[in-house]
């Protein structure tokens, strides 16, 4: 495996530069879990709106995160899953214990359950500074 370090993740996910969510990834268990990091950012298309005055990252922008982990979690264990679509399909008890305010470094982790036929299923958390700020239960499919 190479270092995590020099993995291109914009050559893995297929999200536009405006629209991906982890910067870096920090430890990846094959098959298991991942680590990846979001640098939360003034420069965020969503910061001057998101609230004007008192800027919040959107929860729907950190599951969004999230599941772009998890994704990495699978096209990295996978390779074979590479080019084939990947969706989120379902978000599961999903809660915000804290907001996220720009600028912060967003620490994403996901953890792999289990795969029914073409279904997916993570359990995921995010953190900052060590404290847990949002999880979810994630739900993806793949068209294979």
């Amino acid at each position: 495996m190479e270092n995590v370090k020099s993995i291109a993740i914009n050559e893995i996910l297929p999200h536009g530069e405006g629209f991906t969510f982890v910067n870096e990834i920090i430890d990846i268990e094959l098959g298991k879990s991942i680590t990846a990091l979001h640098r939360v950012s003034e420069k965020a298309f969503w910061y001057p709106h998101h609230f004007p005055g008192n800027p919040v990252m959107p929860g729907v922008l950190i599951i969004e995160a999230l599941a772009q982990t998890s994704a990495l979690l699978v096209l990295i264990s996978f390779p074979e899953m590479r080019g084939i679509p990947f969706y989120l399909a379902g978000v599961k008890d999903a809660r915000f214990k804290s907001p996220v305010v720009p600028p912060a470094e967003l620490i994403l982790k996901s953890f792999f359950e289990s795969r029914r036929a073409n279904v997916w299923f993570f359990d995921t958390k995010a953190f900052i500074d060590e404290k847990e700020v949002a999880y979810a239960k994630i739900i993806a499919v793949s068209q294979k």
